[in-house]
């Protein structure tokens, strides 16, 4: 029993490592101390990792230079693996925090640190000669610390940060009373009592002070104390510097500005350094500028308002203004608003700025809801963000969507950010944005919606936002039908007012059974100007990207990615949202101008209403609307029945080419045919013609030349089309005087007729005015001219001596299902060609009404 007993009082007291047969005395002494430095509510150090660890500690502070920091970092991989950091230094205010901040600034979890002060003697050299003997004056803090294990990299970056953390907080230390007296010093230079009384408020241990510097007109810097004898050119931006200048000098009454630095104190706190900055002036000119560099202390920022120089005057001032009676309800409302607001922010701003962030907080005490509010800082170089929302709704993932969307803007950098939980059930956010770099303002009222709708519930936010589009009596009942579709990605992508766009766009099509598909152009403010987005609305089920790609390529659009959100799998439909890029040259902002023409033609091509083919890169390249482009495919389409040569890459290559001779093309057809023309029609048409001669004569390619004058011919030839016409929505019809168009085939016809759609193409031949002859459905998709064309000669012969002369006419069904494997489908779809192209015929066919001829 006696043995068990001493070896469990071994085990709870330290003892000398493994190895030495006489324990080593600095040695025992420096493990007792660890263990007894271990805090309360820590895990207990004790035997052999206690031991290890001094043994550690003790070589590491066995030489130390004076006035100068020992460290040392160790890997240890026995038994339990983990890294050992040792730094001995003369014990000083800030060593303890400023270490541990600078760790955890680093991402690293510290999982223990010991921490004891001890009393030591060293030689002239600086050996260590003696430890903890009460007659040695010399006090070391000796700092051990366990984190989780590290690489080289990340070790090389930590030893380099922690030395200069180390550099810092002696720096200030030695200079502790210069910065002091200095503080004191300019204190008596305001000519505002507040301000100086504010000064020597922070002296007396209310600013952890850091650094000084002096700053002269002409750059140079003198005076220079603490940290900033080092790095006085981190303080302040040369920027700022002159803007400090020139409001002192604009403003004879002002003594202090006070701002934050985009340097961040690694000294006490992480935090951006509160810089006071005093104007020494020789008579009326500003000749230089005195800084003090520190950060608040933990009770300045507790401090009950009314004690704070210049606080106290805006309370003042805010109670008198307002109407609040001392004492009454209101008036300690707005106590509690400026103790809760973080005071290092409140006592740089001016009255109004204050009056609008404590009346706001005042408002949300008692109803706690989401409201931003964004201050600008003196020196325009920050804007501080007050958020507020219910202390029910805080977490990580909330603060951090909320950093996210203040750092959208462009050129915005976080450099802090605080969180407060007053009382009651409001919590505060507060972030220091730096702003100097930033391209656009912040639109403080967008920026409140987007918050209400980020911490509002899901169901509720997209209600709120159908409200604003449509009958706000049917919103409920759409968001209750859609909003809980959407899955959790989307949600947070897109958010609620996107949803409310989607909703409103997937219901349209729900409503229109012509149309089972739509599309919408949009542009994120971070997209590059080469960059667009579409979403493609599906009414049921999903587009497969095989059919969507190849479309949008033929439009211009090159498909970067895709990201497809299905409602209730499909069943309620798909939303696709493709990034696209668009081609060299062009531009996200003309095309958004033009939008609305540009979404209707992509949806018809995905409706079965247009082509799906290189003609629609004319409505991005050249600026044509779906109709327009259509024209052109017509005319394409009947050149290749007369034989020429060009391919559609070709032909479009040469129209994009020449984008304004192609407009001069539509002003000239339109000037030729449209009905309800206003203006002069000779003289639009002679304009057109113009344009179209100096258009041509910079064409350099001569394919291209003999294209456009081809299509130019064509245009002249046309004599009657039912383009304007509502019969020209299911087929375009062309009456041509052939004898116009340039190297037809022989015989050349008097007149024809060319049906253009999406499910048929045909043409009418007449060898004259009265002519006779019947219609062929014909299989020949490229030539169906050609076999027209020889049987309206050979019906020329034929009908000689019924009437003077012959025609004819064929079609050609586009949209033909196999007749193997659907006879009945291809007999349907047949008969509606023929149909639709009688139809068209007639469409520009004069009809006779009372014995008179009537024009279509």
């Amino acid at each position: 029993m006696v043995s068990k007993t001493v070896v469990k009082n071994r085990r709870s007291k330290p003892v000398a490592s493994k190895g030495k047969s006489k324990p080593d005395a600095k040695l025992a002494k420096l493990a007792r101390r660890l263990s007894e430095s271990v805090l309360p509510g820590d895990a207990p150090f004790q035997g052999e990792a206690v031991n290890e660890a001094a043994e550690f500690l003790l070589k590491v502070a066995a030489q130390r230079a004076k006035n100068r920091s020992a460290m040392s970092m160790a890997s240890v991989s026995e038994k339990r693996r983990f890294l050992r950091i040792a730094i001995i230094n003369d014990d000083m205010p800030f060593l303890v925090d400023s270490i541990a901040a600078t760790i955890a600034e680093h991402g690293i979890a510290i999982d223990r640190l010991v921490h004891p002060v001890i009393n030591v003697r060293r030689s002239n050299s600086g050996k260590l000669t003696r430890l903890g003997h009460s007659a040695d004056e010399q006090r070391e803090s000796m700092i051990y610390i366990e984190t989780p294990r590290i690489d080289a990299r990340e070790r090389r970056e930590l030893e380099g940060a922690l030395r200069a953390t180390l550099g810092d907080v002696r720096a200030a230390v030695n200079d502790w009373p210069a910065l002091q007296a200095r503080m004191i010093e300019d204190s008596g230079r305001t000519t505002s009592p507040e301000n100086a009384q504010l000064l020597r408020w922070l002296n007396d241990g209310m600013l952890t002070q850091l650094g000084h510097l002096t700053r002269t007109r002409d750059g140079s810097h003198s005076d220079l104390l603490g940290i900033c004898r080092k790095s006085a050119r981190q303080i302040l931006a040369e920027a700022s510097y002159d803007r400090a200048f020139e409001l002192f000098e604009k403003d004879d009454s002002r003594d202090l500005i006070v701002i934050k630095a985009n340097r961040i104190s690694n000294v006490h706190r992480l935090v951006p350094l509160d810089l006071f900055i005093i104007p020494i002036r020789n008579r009326a000119r500003v000749t230089a500028l005195s800084i003090h560099a520190g950060v608040w202390t933990s009770a300045a920022l507790a401090s009950p308002p009314h004690e704070v120089p210049r606080l106290r005057v805006a309370l003042q001032s805010l109670t008198d203004s307002l109407g609040f009676r001392p004492g009454g309800h209101a008036s300690k409302a707005l106590v509690h608003a400026l103790t809760t607001l973080p005071h290092d922010l409140l006592i740089g701003l001016d009255l109004d700025s204050i009056a609008r962030v404590s009346t706001t907080m005042m408002s949300l005490v008692d109803r706690p809801r989401p409201r931003i509010v964004m201050i600008e800082g003196p020196l325009a170089r920050h804007i501080f963000a007050f958020v507020w929302f219910p202390r029910d709704l805080m977490a990580t993932q909330v603060r951090l969507q909320i950093a996210n969307m203040l750092a959208e803007n462009t050129g915005t950098e976080i450099l802090d950010w605080s969180l407060e939980v007053e009382g009651g059930n409001l919590a505060m956010l507060r972030f220091v944005l730096d702003i100097r770099e930033a391209r656009s303002k912040f639109d403080e009222a967008a920026l409140e919606t987007r918050l209400e709708d980020m911490l509002r519930g899901w169901g509720e936010a997209v209600e709120r936002h159908l409200a604003e589009q449509e009958d706000p009596s049917r919103a409920a009942a759409i968001a209750a039908r859609y909003a809980g579709a959407f899955p959790p990605a989307y949600r947070t992508n897109y958010g609620p007012a996107e949803a409310a766009v989607d909703i409103l766009r997937l219901r349209a099509l729900s409503q229109d059974e012509a149309q089972h598909r739509d599309a919408r152009l949009y542009h994120l403010e971070s997209d590059p100007p080469e960059n667009l987005r579409m979403k493609i609305y599906q009414q049921q089920g999903a587009m497969p990207l095989s059919d969507v790609v190849p479309a949008l390529e033929n439009f211009g659009f090159r498909v970067l990615t895709e990201m497809p959100t299905a409602l209730e799998e499909g069943k309620l439909g798909t939303v696709h949202d493709f990034k696209l890029e668009l081609s060299p040259g062009e531009s996200a902002g003309p095309i958004l101008e033009r939008a609305s023409a540009i979404e209707a033609a992509i949806a018809s091509v995905f409706n079965g209403r247009a082509e799906d083919d290189p003609f629609n890169r004319l409505v991005l390249g050249v600026g044509l609307s779906a109709e327009q482009a259509d024209w052109l495919r017509a005319f394409y389409r009947y050149l290749r029945q007369t034989g020429m040569g060009f391919t559609i890459y070709t032909v479009v290559d040469a129209l994009r080419g020449a984008p304004s001779v192609t407009r001069a093309l539509i002003d000239l057809f339109v000037a030729r045919h449209d009905p309800d023309f206003s203006g002069n029609r000779d003289e639009a048409a002679a304009n057109a013609t113009a344009a179209l001669k100096r258009g041509l004569s910079h064409v350099a390619a001569i394919n291209d030349d003999r294209l456009l004058r081809l299509y130019r011919a064509l245009i002249k030839a046309i004599l009657r089309t039912n383009a304007f016409a509502p019969a020209g929505i299911e087929a375009l019809a062309f009456k041509i005087d052939s004898a116009l168009v340039p190297n037809l085939p022989k015989p050349v016809p008097w007149r024809e007729i060319f049906v253009y759609s999406r499910r048929v193409e045909g043409i009418h031949l007449r060898s004259g005015p009265v002519a006779r002859g019947g219609l062929r459905w014909s299989d020949r998709r490229d030539d169906f001219r050609t076999e027209i064309l020889g049987l309206m000669k050979a019906q020329r012969v034929k009908n000689a001596v019924i009437v003077p002369t012959g025609a004819k006419g064929g079609f050609y069904p586009k949209q033909l299902p196999s007749p193997a494997m659907d006879r009945e489908g291809a007999a349907a779809e047949g008969q509606a060609g023929y149909e639709i192209f009688i139809r068209t015929l007639l469409s520009v066919t004069d009809n006779i009404a009372g014995g008179q001829g009537v024009h279509p």
